[in-house]
């Protein structure tokens, strides 16, 4: 099956909520390179038809909405669907009526645009003609519109609203920033952005507007947009957008939103029942949409009912309503009092959406002038235009309340729903159905599609009469101010900030105010009158209540009752919670007297229940003791056994079928695996191995395949269970599998289903099923059978059957602290142990100040002396055992781990030197640590000095490629390849002498990760001959030798991965697996055992990003996943960094822009990325970061605009040999060196080949990649010898320690030679550089500055 089948499949993907926040804060990109207007993941779908304009007038009024159902025919939204953790807008543009033709510019005289026009609009919610004077609404938006002005200007002067432009000082546009780089264009989002300030227009023509521009469609820029918006004076701000569904963690993002005082308005969405974000925020005004229509035989002269209609557009059947429901997530906001909902409702009010019926719109970017849109896009902006003329909001309170206090001045709407559709077309079904009725069908009142109705004048958005009340809050004895005391005044609160002070705005009316903070008495203000327009001002003192102590020890509930170290949470209480110590179980707070109090206690151990415990505190200290439940269903709890009696439990940990277990597959289209052949990574909630059925990895073929058990004797037990962690995604479907849990007793003759799987089950998810139909028989077998085809998976692991047997098992538990001897501080990711015990590992406490980093827990199954041993070698803390006596309760034991510590004196060597004469200079290197150096010096240049010759290259091979033949990502084309075959290319040219012929690799592949450590070359990943699988394959190269060696095999199949070595160790991230999923597991491979472990994973990985280490950490900068429906979705900006000695990610200021294939290399302390593919094709732009200031700064750009290059840093250069070049438009065999002391970029010898895809690495190697001629991978591999050093050399300084190996308190003597040689300096020139100082120590780098001032020789000197 060809990848291409994967891409447009996934477009029917149906996922598990991921998180909102997280995503947001990657940053999106445009669409693969073109020469057309770049389409953002989750943006446009495009523009207009390019029609030519109409020439003749509309015609009449009920003609015209006759033709305009028609056009409905081919009405489409502007945006694509939103893709995960994003936002899409809600416009939809209607079609043209049968016959017309668009028109560009403004109509003739006495023609009107089709489409309601302000006239309709005000007419239909009966506004002034003139509203929004002194006002300013601001329109958040994401991406650019670079016509919405001049477009803008041709709206308002065909209806004859005043101008509004930058000259006259009523229209400003800016970006997130406030300022003007603006984002890069996108047609769909020019067309809302057109929508939403020609709505504005319609109704608030005397304010002034404010477009302000999102970067990108995620959340978190379009909440940094509000924020602008409101910073730059807005009080009314609409938002045309949201994303397809809710997220848990959604309210993470209110803090945008959250305004007071400030309208801010929000599309309810375009899909029908169901909630999006923002419009479920309980900040915004969430707005609904409806059908307006005229209506002469009514009063108002205009009738509306719930938006939901149907059409078809280029042949696809479209449906479209407004959003609603009740929020999963949001809560109810106080002014909202509907019973069928505990959470926020949506929407709350209504206005035009359905495109049928829909308004004038001018959009010359995107279309060809004049059209007819809609959508809850068209809602949003006419309600926030309703705010601005009903007046500023007062301030602090929330204006999405106003319409609930003035019901009875909106237009209710009381027919119509927005979940029913004909049968098959929307996912609801014919008759509407939710419950209760009135989130999706409207009614008299409040419903969700429409809200509390639409607008009847401006009275139901204007808050009513308002005055304020003021003061400070202090503590009466001492009199200093209370910060974060409650007032309350009503329903309207305030909290005092850090200086004690308070201030709110409150309906005018009779209050009794009740102030209240922790430690403190209540007080109340009775009596307070407040009329309209006063100001108040109150002041309160709060008398200290007295405290007394709960204390007490926390409890093992599970049998063992030893110790647990946990953590306190005390409910009212603010503050970080309390946690217990470690070794006693003993905690002990101080709180007020005379309340009681409800203490939920949590370990920090792993396979615990929380346990609660109320406590009353009166005038005397209180002992509350709490014994915490384990766990007995996950059963992880240290110092516990859980084993299956008369049975066993399997892993899947080997690449083929466990002993006694085998595969049947009963048709021959294959079955069971255990080697993941797509990169699908366990999502069971086990690790490491597992069984996988995976049908889309045989083409789709319908799988009929059988995972069976060998035989076990249950005949002695009563209860016996089959246990199992699984993960039956319900994604890439057409039809639904069946995935069953069989039993036999009889030998496999017959096969009763004890456990039918749902349609879906997202992992990790752990399944229990009870055998005792099967209790007493002697052969007992189970197995797993999969039959469904067209793209399903399915995952087993750990594998339990037998009697379930868990309690509390023989040992006693050893707790402690790992410190580091020189610092004092913890050190976390150090490997505790001791022989017969599984090892622990040092961990962070971020929420235990007390006690801090470093702690750690271990179970030991034997008591009395045991050696235990802390140990974080590999990261340069020698182990360290002691001898620990161990007790059957809690034994502690810290270990202070010793390390090497290197200091220079002085940090700075300067001296002036004669031309062509020498100067010796000196500094001392001194071990203050407690454990033994090996100090090692490299050279750093720091400014530049004449190079040496090279070798000549190859004659220089430019091969030219169409442009949209190129693809920075993986699944560009059908066939995998990312790049068109150019048959007849010359990818070989001889001549040049500079590089070397290594053997050929095992196996050709593309998109490999490499590296080189203690002189071999490791390489692999990456695909092979067959394009559309990934391998693991994993080889070494030895130049001794001339041989390549084939090694273990990391666990994931990947290509595009990021790695490199870290303390002689390989760390693999990231990258793609067949499917075009991206991949988060880390692996880690050790070439002194020839094994890889599983690390930390990288929670925002990427395929094509470029990698490279500096200072003990991997940096990943940029690259590509997949978007929505399939899509590539290249360019990111995303920065993570892996540090190996925490075991932990972090992330690292974004990359300028978003970009992927670029080449990065770390060097003296900075990280340079140079070239990759942007939205704009390949760039030779090149930027430096900083770890010390979190800061990218930009540098020398290349001399060739590069992507898809070979790379490494070596010698203190950034190394980068062929690749694509977009300005070239070829392929290219040439190559540059940056060296950060020159900021130059000089010539590297052209390669022998011509590649792209290829992988460098130190050496410098270039292997792989992809040969053009035949568009296969390659197994070349090619070296440029001397460049495997990891410093530079630089010509005029050399250094020489008196001794290498220092002991704790040791130091040696550095002597350092300035040699102002006439071969590589000038006289009267200043030289820089550094000489850096490692001797493997957990610490940074030591170094001394070095300068040498060449001086011109005297006359008559030695010319010699």
């Amino acid at each position: 099956m060809a990848l291409l089948g994967a891409v447009v499949l996934a477009a029917l993907t149906l996922t598990a909520q991921p998180s909102l926040a997280a995503m947001a804060q990657a940053t999106p990109t445009p669409a693969p390179v073109s020469t057309a207007a770049p389409t953002p993941g989750g943006a446009s779908t495009g523009g207009a038809d390019a029609e030519p304009a109409p020439t003749t007038s509309p015609a009449p009024d009920a003609a015209r909405e006759q033709a305009a159902a028609k056009a409905a025919q081919t009405a489409q939204p502007l945006c694509d669907a939103p893709a995960e953790g994003r936002a899409s807008c809600f416009a939809m543009r209607r079609g043209l009526p049968e016959g017309a033709k668009r028109q560009a510019g403004p109509m003739a005289a006495g023609a009107t645009p089709d489409g309601h026009g302000p006239a309709d609009l005000l007419s239909a919610y009966d506004l002034p003609a003139d509203g929004g004077a002194g006002q300013t609404i601001a329109v958040v938006a994401a991406f650019d519109a670079p016509a919405a002005e001049a477009d803008l200007a041709v709206y308002r002067a065909q209806y004859g609203l005043p101008p509004c432009t930058t000259a006259n000082g009523c229209f400003r546009k800016v970006d997130q920033r406030g300022g003007t780089e603006y984002p890069q264009a996108d047609e769909g989002w020019a067309g809302e952005i057109a929508l939403d300030l020609d709505m504005v227009s319609a109704i608030a023509p005397r304010a002034r507007l404010l477009l302000v521009e999102a970067d990108t469609n995620f959340p978190v820029d379009l909440g940094i947009a509000v924020d602008q918006a409101v910073t730059l004076g807005a009080r009314f701000v609409n938002n045309s957008y949201g994303t397809a569904q809710e997220y848990p963690d959604q309210g993470t993002l209110d803090v945008y939103y959250n305004h007071p005082g400030v309208a801010i308005v929000a599309a309810s969405g375009d899909s029908g029942y169901g909630a999006s974000y923002p419009a479920a925020s309980t900040y915004v005004t969430s707005v609904g949409g409806t059908s307006l229509v005229r209506d002469a035989g009514s009063a108002r002269g205009w009738s509306e009912t719930v938006w939901n209609s149907h059409w078809q557009s280029g042949g696809v059947e479209r449906w479209g309503a407004p959003g609603s429901g009740c929020s999963r997530y949001a809560v109810k906001p106080a002014f909202q009092s509907d019973a069928g909902c505990a959470g926020r409702t949506i929407a709350d009010v209504a206005a035009v959406a359905d495109p049928v019926t829909g308004v004038a719109v001018y959009n010359s970017y995107s279309d060809t002038g004049w059209a007819v849109y809609g959508g809850t896009s068209a809602a949003s902006p006419i309600i926030t235009g309703v705010y601005a003329v009903a007046g500023t909001p007062v301030e602090g309170t929330d204006a999405n309340s106003y319409p609930y206090a003035a019901r009875g001045a909106l237009n209710d709407v009381t027919k119509g729903d927005n979940a029913s559709c004909p049968a098959g077309l929307c996912g609801f079904g014919t008759e509407p159905s939710c419950d209760p009725a009135y989130l999706c069908v409207a009614g008299p009142g409040y419903d969700g599609p429409t809200g509390l109705g639409t607008p009847k004048g401006v009275a139901a958005f204007r808050g009513g009469p308002h005055g304020t009340i003021s003061g400070t809050v202090t503590d009466a004895t001492t009199k200093a101010p209370l910060a974060g005391a409650l007032v309350r005044f009503g329903d309207y609160t305030a909290t005092t900030g850090p200086d004690g002070a308070y201030r709110l705005a409150v309906p005018a009316g009779a209050y009794q105010g009740v102030i209240s903070a922790y430690g403190y008495r209540q007080a109340s203000l009775d009596g307070v009158t407040l009329e309209d327009g006063a100001a108040l001002t109150r002041d309160v003192a709060l008398d200290p209540v007295p405290t007394e102590t709960i204390s007490g020890t926390v409890t093992d509930g599970g049998g063992h009752g030893w110790p647990l170290y946990a953590e306190i949470t005390i409910e009212g209480v603010p503050g970080a919670p309390v946690n217990t110590d470690p070794a006693t179980g003993r905690y002990s707070v101080e709180l007020p007297q005379d309340a009681t109090y409800k203490l939920t206690v949590t370990a920090n151990y792993p396979g615990y229940l929380p346990a609660t415990k109320s406590v009353a505190l009166g005038r005397a200290a209180v002992t509350a003791d709490v014994s915490v439940p384990v766990d007995t269903a996950k059963a992880g709890a240290p110092g516990y056994t859980l084993s299956y009696h008369g049975g066993s439990v399997q892993d899947f940990e080997t690449r083929s079928a466990p002993a006694g277990w085998t595969v049947k597959n009963n048709n021959d289209n294959g079955g069971w695996d255990f080697d993941d052949p797509l990169g699908r990574t366990n999502q069971t909630g086990g690790g490491g191995g597992f069984a996988i059925v995976d049908d889309f990895h045989y083409g789709w073929a319908e799988v009929d395949t059988e995972l069976r058990s060998p035989s076990f004797d249950l005949s002695r037990e009563k209860t016996p269970v089959v246990e199992f962690d699984t993960h039956f995604p319900p994604v890439q479907r057409i039809n639904v599998p069946t995935a069953t849990m069989d039993v036999s007793f009889d030998g496999g003759a017959n096969w009763y289903t004890l456990w039918n799987s749902p349609p879906g089950i997202v992992g990790p998810e752990h399944v229990s099923v009870s055998l005792a139909p099967f209790a007493g028989k002697r052969d007992v077998r189970v197995r797993f059978h999969y039959v469904g085809g067209l793209g399903n998976i399915w995952e087993i692991d750990k594998v339990a059957v037998g009697t379930r047997v868990f309690g509390p098992a023989e040992g006693g538990l050893v707790v402690g602290k790992v410190t580091d001897a020189n610092t004092g501080a913890g050190v976390t990711g150090a490997t505790v142990s001791a022989p017969g015990a599984a090892p622990a590992t040092s961990v962070a406490a971020p929420q235990d100040p007390v006690n801090g980093d470093g702690l750690y827990w271990l179970f030991s199954p034997k008591t009395g002396e045991r050696r235990v041993t802390a140990d974080k070698a590999a990261f340069h803390y020698p182990a360290l055992a002691e001898q620990v006596k161990v007790t059957r309760g809690v034994t502690r034991a810290d270990f202070r781990l010793k390390a090497a510590r290197l200091a220079v004196s002085p940090a700075t060597l300067s001296a002036p030197v004669t031309w062509g004469e020498k100067e010796k200079l000196r500094f001392t290197v001194r071990n203050t640590g407690t454990a033994p150096a090996t100090v090692t010096l490299g050279e750093l240049n720091r400014s530049a000095s004449q190079a040496a010759e090279q070798a000549a290259g190859a004659p220089l091979n430019r091969i030219k490629v169409e442009r949209d033949r190129i693809r920075p990502d993986v699944l560009s084309r059908a066939d995998g390849r990312p790049v068109a075959p150019a048959p007849g290319a010359v990818t070989t040219r001889g001549g040049g002498t500079a590089w070397q012929q290594v053997s050929a690799m095992p196996k050709p592949s593309i998109g490999m990760v490499a590296g080189l450590y203690d002189g071999k070359l490791y390489a692999g990943l990456g695909r092979s001959t067959e394009l559309t699988n990934f391998s693991n394959h994993w080889v070494s190269y030895d130049p001794r030798t001339r041989a390549w060696t084939t090694l273990a095999s990391p666990v994931y199949r990947r290509s595009a991965a990021a790695g490199g070595f870290i303390d002689g160790r390989f760390y693999l991230t990231s990258g793609r697996n067949a499917m075009g999923g991206t991949v988060e597991a880390t692996e880690v491979y050790d070439p002194k055992t020839g094994a890889w472990r599983t690390v930390a994973p990288n929670p925002h990985p990427y395929g094509s990003s470029g990698a490279a280490t500096l200072d003990g950490k991997l940096y990943v900068v940029g690259g590509c996943m997949m978007g929505a429906g399939g899509a590539e979705d290249c360019h990111h900006g995303d920065v993570m960094v892996y540090d190996p000695a925490a075991d932990r990610w972090a992330k690292a200021a974004s990359y300028p822009y978003g970009v992927d294939s670029l080449s990065c290399g770390g060097i003296g302390g900075k990280l340079y990325c140079a070239g990759g593919f942007t939205s704009e094709g390949t760039t030779a732009k090149a930027y430096a970061y900083d770890p010390a200031v979190n800061a990218w700064s930009p540098i020398a750009d290349m001399p060739v605009d590069l992507a898809v290059s070979a790379y490494a840093a070596a010698n203190g250069t950034l190394m980068v040999s062929t690749g694509y070049s977009w300005s070239q438009n070829a392929i290219t065999n040439e190559g540059y060196a940056y060296d950060p002391g020159f900021d130059t970029w000089t010539p590297l010898p052209n390669a022998p080949t011509t590649a792209v895809y290829a992988t460098g690495a130190p050496g410098f190697y270039l292997v792989g990649g992809m040969d053009v001629a035949t568009g296969e991978p390659s197994s070349q591999a090619i070296m440029l010898p001397g460049y495997d050093r990891p410093y530079a050399d630089v010509p005029w300084l050399s250094a020489r320690a008196g001794t290498t190996r220092l002991e704790p308190g040791h130091g040696t003597t550095v002597t350092v030679e300035l040699n102002a040689d006439r071969r590589t300096t000038t006289a009267g020139t200043d030289y820089t550089a550094a000489l850096a100082v490692d001797g493997e120590t957990p610490y940074p780098s030591a170094s001394v500055q070095v300068r040498m001032q060449v001086r011109p020789q005297e006359p008559g000197g030695n010319q010699g």
